[in-house]
């Protein structure tokens, strides 16, 4: 149970321990040990939850974390909420790195509101972490530079000023191959 406390302390916020009944003993016990408690907080497959935590813990590096889960099964498991890996300063979303912060010092205020979503366990819209409200330019930089490089999610600001907000993106439109597109020539009849 030592990797489930690990878990319980960095990874899972106040409302995670509360879903789990605030014990973590009791929690590791009854919900199928640490792959367990994660399956339930993280609402993904139990075989999902162990490749997740593994990678959480640093026992597996992201590449191989990214295989692992892409051979469970081929398809995508559906995750209703980001995850913030804030010791690998990686930004997770069903079951892919969907942003990485190289430099963590030119990056102070993406981690300030990437943690504070991940402490409030990942509501859309959270209270600012990094100015007093107002118009700021700071929270508009801080947004544009959280979304550039971003797969899958987008962040914003909230129209009243205080709050930032995210959102899943719909996924792109699928493209017609050029085979269907092309239009047939009509035949010629034959005399």
């Amino acid at each position: 149970n030592v990797a489930a406390v690990a878990i319980w302390e960095r990874h899972f916020t106040a409302a995670d321990r509360k879903t789990l009944g605030d014990d973590p003993y009791r929690a590791w016990k009854s919900s199928g040990r640490t792959a367990g408690m994660w399956a339930i907080i993280r609402e993904v497959p139990h075989d999902q939850a162990i490749v997740e935590v593994a990678h959480a813990l640093d026992w597996v590096d992201t590449e191989t974390s990214t295989e692992l889960l892409e051979s469970l099964g081929g398809e995508k498991k559906h995750i209703s909420k980001p995850t913030w890996l804030r010791d690998k300063r990686e930004l997770w979303f069903e079951g892919e790195v969907v942003r990485r912060i190289r430099n963590a010092s030119r990056a102070k205020n993406i981690i300030a509101i990437l943690s504070a979503f991940e402490e409030s366990g990942w509501p859309h819209q959270i209270d600012d972490p990094i100015t007093s409200g107002g118009a700021s330019d700071t929270r508009r930089r801080a947004i544009e530079s959280l979304n550039q490089g971003l797969k899958r999610i987008r962040f914003s600001c909230a129209g009243d000023g205080t709050s930032f907000q995210w959102e899943i993106l719909p996924p792109p439109p699928r493209r017609k191959s050029a085979r269907k597109v092309a239009k047939k020539k009509p035949r010629r009849k034959r005399s």
